[in-house]
């Protein structure tokens, strides 16, 4: 558990530079792109785990599910469209993801199964 998190921490910080490039950026692009990091980050990691045999397959693959949020997000949003950060904090995610999937063994796996029903119970509630 505490390789995941020293990932994840590496990996948070990481997307925390990145926030803090672009001299434009508004307050609002920060955090669609630790959005994007946690939801599509995390989807990515679930639907790796699945592929290794650590956690059952459902009807849709998590990343669809966040695919899913983000459409819904970006419809019912009134101010500006953020979905281009969110998708960037989720890409730069996949790419930190593919990089090290000799991370991900069952038991690391078992905490992004508990970490993905965290969100998806959070995201119901919405």
């Amino acid at each position: 558990m505490k390789k995941l998190l020293s990932l994840g921490l590496i990996i948070w910080g990481g997307a925390a530079g990145a926030q803090n490039a672009p001299a434009t950026a508004t307050q609002d692009q920060g955090p669609a792109r630790q959005f994007g990091i946690l939801v599509g980050g995390t989807a990515t990691q679930y639907d790796l785990c699945v592929k290794k045999g650590f956690l059952a397959k459902s009807d849709q693959s998590a990343e669809e599910t966040a695919k899913s949020i983000f459409e819904k997000m970006r419809a019912s949003n009134g101010g500006p469209d953020q979905s281009a950060y969110m998708q960037e904090g989720w890409d730069m995610m996949k790419k930190e993801i593919s990089e090290h999937e000799s991370f991900y063994t069952q038991e690391k796996c078992a905490g992004v199964g508990k970490e993905w029903t965290k969100i998806m119970a959070t995201m119901r509630k919405k």
